[in-house]
């Protein structure tokens, strides 16, 4: 997977979170960029080279919360 798939990925799941799922728009921010961080992880693919993307993954480890409402173990 290509970054600008990734980006589209981040995009998508991030507008899914807020309009679907009700969380305001810097929620679904945070927790779309964990779910394309952990895709990219799992799968090899490139990371989305935005600088809001790379601000807020550089500090992941794998256990942050995937779900808003789960806590960090």
């Amino acid at each position: 997977m290509e970054s600008e798939n990734a980006t589209e990925y981040l995009l998508e799941r991030a507008a899914i979170m807020e309009f679907d799922g009700g969380l305001k728009r810097y929620e679904a921010e945070y927790f779309a960029i964990v779910a394309t961080w952990r895709f990219c992880y799992r799968t090899g693919a490139r990371e989305p080279e935005s600088l809001n993307y790379k601000y807020h993954s550089r500090g992941f480890t794998g256990d942050e919360p995937r779900e808003p409402g789960e806590r960090k173990e």
